[in-house]
């Protein structure tokens, strides 16, 4: 029988597909031919069927989907450690609100968000969800190193100018729809920032914008008890429930954090299918509390993983969210089998995926799917020996363990090497905007 030609074929290897059944192959392999997943395998068999135009061998690895990153602010690793071990309001309004007034432009974005994703694509992670400024950039980063991205503008808006600020984030949000119209790797979403941030009119016109095109709705909410008390003395509601009051929560709503949540408020989700970007790390850092995830997963709603920003977080490594994710679902429930590695891992990958509305696109190596895929060595001291591959993948891998990472049937990271650009230049290009940001920062206030 003559075989099938294929672009690329990904071997000796364990596969991870993650699909609903959860399949595990050892001695296995994936064929990938025009930017999809040709065939998923045992590697006797897939050789068997395909040919192939490249090889990569896994050298007894973990062949998985690319990690899913489903909520950051890329150009925010130009803030890295500039504000930490500070409340977020203070944070916010001390720090980073007037240090991105003064820093973030154009080219500082896309500097900063070329290093994020050069530090994503390093550790594994395929697709971001973002929302920041001059997107525009953030899209074209992105494109430059290969990643998959959703990203859209942050939208804060409320008093006398909101409405010609919405106007004008509506103009930028058009133009990146025109821009990256045929791209492979891009999309767009609405973002308005948060329920305190935007007005009740700019969060119902962002909601009426997004559904008329299709797009997904980003916002922050229930992040901190700040919010979630002042929300319940001047509205008498939790946030979740002043969203839909806004009738702006629905199955393409895609909310980050939810820390502060009523009983109440899970059954607002799961009626609405409203879909979660939990953030651990940052929400740890500061101080915001702990996301009922636990509850979250039991009541049947999507919960993805999210990094945040590198300012708060301070790193975007997914494997390390995974861990943090697991342990401290566990601590918070006081049950070692609240939440399970494998939970970890289909978080960070197929949930992701569904977060994005992209589940029958990426998150899962099957057949037909988009050719998102890493590779995570495993001849390591700290990996050795193995018994459970999603017990290492969450509590003893780390991003550095990624020895190759391909978005789209392209590879972008092989050998600890970013593909489409020069590392070594983007960090000092990172470097050099760092020193004039360090000269302005504001006095330490605590």
């Amino acid at each position: 029988m003559k075989r099938i030609r294929s672009d690329l074929i990904i071997e000796n290897g364990t596969v991870l597909t993650v699909d609903e059944n959860d399949s595990i192959i050892e001695r296995g392999a994936i064929a990938i031919s025009d930017g999809k997943i040709v065939g998923v395998d045992r590697e006797d068999a897939i050789n068997g069927k395909f040919s192939a135009a490249k090889r990569l061998d896994a050298k007894g690895g973990i062949i998985m989907p690319g990690l899913i990153n489903t909520h950051t602010h890329l150009a925010m690793s130009l803030l890295r450690g500039i504000a930490d071990d500070v409340s977020l309001d203070s944070w916010l309004k001390n720090y980073i609100f007037p240090l991105e007034e003064q820093f973030m432009n154009k080219d500082s974005v896309y500097v900063g968000s070329l290093l994020s994703c050069a530090e994503m694509a390093l550790s594994g992670t395929t697709t971001f969800c973002d929302m920041y400024f001059f997107e525009k950039e953030v899209g074209r980063a992105a494109e430059k190193i290969g990643m998959r991205a959703v990203i859209g503008e942050g939208i804060v808006a409320s008093g006398k100018n909101e409405e010609q600020i919405w106007q004008k984030k509506k103009e930028l949000t058009t133009e990146l729809m025109k821009k990256f119209n045929r791209s492979e790797l891009i999309s767009i979403g609405v973002k308005p920032h948060s329920p305190y941030t935007c007005s009740r009119k700019i969060l119902q016109e962002a909601k009426k914008f997004s559904k008329e095109n299709g797009l997904l709705y980003v916002i922050h909410l229930a992040e901190t008890e700040k919010e979630f008390s002042d929300f319940k003395k001047s509205a008498e509601m939790t946030p979740t429930q002043y969203l839909e009051k806004l009738d702006v929560l629905d199955n393409s709503t895609l909310a980050a954090h939810c820390v502060w949540m009523e009983d109440g408020d899970l059954d607002i989700f799961k009626k609405h299918e409203v879909k979660i970007s939990h953030c651990p790390q940052s929400n740890m850092k500061l101080g915001s509390g702990v996301a009922p995830i636990v509850k979250f997963l039991r009541e049947g709603i999507v919960v993805s993983l999210g990094t945040d920003g590198a300012a708060s977080n301070n790193t975007l490594d997914m494997f390390s969210e995974m861990k943090t994710a697991a342990l401290l679902a566990k601590v918070n429930n006081h049950e070692p089998q609240a939440f399970s590695a494998k939970e970890a891992v289909r978080m960070a990958t197929i949930k992701g995926a569904e977060a994005l509305r992209k589940e029958n696109e990426i998150g899962s190596l099957e057949v037909d799917k988009k050719a998102d895929v890493i590779v995570v060595g495993l001849d390591k001291p700290h990996l050795t020996p193995i018994y459970d591959y999603y017990s290492h993948l969450v509590y003893c891998a780390n991003g550095s363990d990624v020895k190759t990472s391909i978005v789209n049937g392209g590879v972008v990271m092989s050998d600890r090497k970013i593909k489409n650009a020069d590392l070594a230049d983007i960090i000092k290009k990172a470097n050099f905007i760092a020193t004039k940001i360090k000269k302005g920062a504001p006095a330490r206030t605590t």
